[in-house]
C-alpha cells in the first residue's frame, strides 16, 4: 500500500532524516564479505530540497510514475522512495559498484522493500524497455560515464523528470577559466580521486548546454562544495551541482493525431505548418495535465519579415497567445484551460500571424515543427508534450 507522498520538500527531507535511522540499523553488519558504500547518499536530499521546493508539484508527478535510480551504489535512495510506496528500479554495474552490488541486494532483504534491481552497463546499453518513467535519479554518476550525452538523451526520451548531480569545474587544472564556457575536461587515468572510472568534468555552462542539447529543460539548480576556483581533480577544489530537469522529449502518455494544416515531413524530420493547424490529443492516464507545450522553429526569413504571433485554443476555449521575436527554437507553453474535460479527446487549434511571403510556394505557411519525438508511442512524434 502506498504511503502518503510528501507534499513539500520539507516533508521529503523530514522523511529522509527519519529513514536514515532505519538504514543505519539495516547496515549494522556488513553485506557478506564486502563493505558498505562509504558515502551517505541520503544526505543529497538536503542539498536537493531547495531546488525542488518551487517545483514540487512537478517532482511529485515524477514520484507518481515508475522511478529509476541509475548508479544506485547500495540503493539508499531507492529504498527511501520505496518506503514512500514508489515503484523504483535500482540500476548499477557489479564491476564498477563499490561492493559488486552485494550491498543493494542485502538491503532489499533486510529492509523488505520492493525495489527492482537490474545489472546494466548504462554507457553501452541503457535499456529502458519498461517506460515511460516518471523520475530518474542520476546522482554522482555523470562523471563516471564515457558517453554522458547518450545517457542523458536516452533518459530524456524515456523519463519525464530527472534529478542530476555531478562535479563541475570553474577552472582547468592549468588554471584556465572554464565556468562560463560550454566546456568539459577529460580526466586522465586516475587523475581525480585515484579513480580510473572518472572521465568528464563539465564547466557550469557546459553541463547546462549538455542538458539542453540532450532534450532537457532546466527547472532549477544549485551548487555545493568549493565556492571559488573549483577544478576537475583536486580534493579541496571539488564543486558539485544539483539540477532538476524536465524532459522535452517525453510527455504524459497520450495518443496524438495530426488534423489539418500540416505539410509533409521532409527527410530531416521537420515540416512547415500552415497558418492554421490543429491536432487531437487523447490522454492515457487519469491525472489531469496542468499544462502543455509545443516546440517549434521560426525560420530566418520569417523572423526578418515580422514578429510571429501564435494563438491557441483547446476544444474552442482560448488557451493563450504569445509573440516571438527573432529566428530559432521557440516554446509555446500554456496552462490547460480549466473547463476542458481531459478525459475526452482534446482538439488543439493553433493560428499563426506574420507577414512572410512564401511565394512561389502557394501555401499559407506558418511555422516549422520538428518531428523528433515527444508523446510515448505516437506515430506522428512532433515535439508536443503534456506536463
Amino acid at each position: 500500500m502506498r504511503v502518503k507522498l510528501p507534499h513539500s520538500a520539507k516533508q521529503l527531507l523530514k522523511h529522509a532524516n527519519q529513514f536514515q535511522a532505519r538504514l543505519v540499523a539495516a547496515k549494522s553488519t556488513p553485506p557478506g564479505e564486502f563493505s558498505w558504500y562509504p558515502y551517505n547518499t541520503i544526505s543529497s536530499i538536503a542539498l536537493l530540497a531547495p531546488i525542488l521546493e518551487d517545483h514540487f508539484a512537478d517532482f511529485l508527478t515524477g514520484l507518481e510514475g515508475r522511478m529509476l535510480d541509475i548508479g544506485c551504489a547500495d540503493g539508499d535512495l531507492s529504498f527511501l522512495f520505496a518506503s514512500l510506496g514508489c515503484q523504483i528500479t535500482a540500476i548499477d554495474m557489479p564491476s564498477t559498484n563499490f561492493n559488486w552490488m552485494t550491498g543493494v541486494r542485502a538491503l532489499r532483504e533486510r529492509l523488505d522493500l520492493p525495489v527492482e534491481i537490474r545489472e546494466m552497463d548504462v554507457d553501452s546499453r541503457l535499456e529502458l524497455d519498461r517506460g515511460p518513467y516518471g523520475l530518474a535519479l542520476l546522482l554522482g554518476i555523470l562523471y563516471h560515464l564515457k558517453n554522458p550525452f547518450h545517457v542523458l538523451e536516452t533518459l530524456a526520451k524515456n523519463a519525464r523528470y530527472c534529478v542530476l548531480s555531478t562535479r563541475v569545474s570553474a577552472r582547468s587544472m592549468a588554471g584556465t577559466l572554464m565556468r562560463d564556457e560550454p566546456l568539459a575536461y577529460l580526466l586522465d587515468h586516475g587523475e581525480a580521486n585515484d579513480d580510473p572510472t572518472n572521465y568528464w568534468v563539465f564547466s557550469h555552462a557546459g553541463l547546462m548546454r549538455l542538458a539542453k542539447r540532450a532534450g532537457w529543460r532546466i527547472f532549477n539548480s544549485r551548487t555545493a562544495g568549493c565556492e571559488q576556483d573549483s577544478n576537475p581533480a583536486s580534493p579541496d577544489k571539488d564543486e558539485r551541482i544539483f539540477v532538476f530537469l524536465r524532459s522535452q522529449l517525453c510527455s504524459a502518455p497520450a495518443r496524438i493525431t495530426l488534423l489539418s494544416g500540416w505539410t509533409e515531413t521532409n527527410a530531416q524530420k521537420w515540416a512547415w505548418t500552415e497558418k492554421k493547424f490543429s491536432l487531437e490529443i487523447v490522454i492515457e492516464e487519469d491525472r489531469r495535465p496542468p499544462s502543455f507545450l509545443l516546440r517549434f522553429v521560426v525560420p530566418e526569413p520569417v523572423a526578418q519579415a515580422s514578429p510571429v504571433k501564435v494563438h491557441c485554443s483547446v476544444n474552442g476555449q482560448p488557451a493563450g497567445t504569445e509573440m516571438y521575436q527573432g529566428p530559432g527554437d521557440k516554446l509555446f507553453e500554456k496552462p490547460l484551460p480549466q473547463r476542458i474535460n481531459h478525459r475526452q479527446p482534446m482538439t488543439f487549434e493553433f493560428s499563426v500571424e506574420h507577414t512572410f511571403d512564401p511565394r512561389p510556394d502557394s501555401r499559407d505557411l506558418g511555422i516549422v515543427v520538428p518531428f523528433t519525438g515527444a508523446i510515448h508511442g505516437t506515430n506522428s512524434p512532433i515535439l508536443f508534450w503534456l506536463n
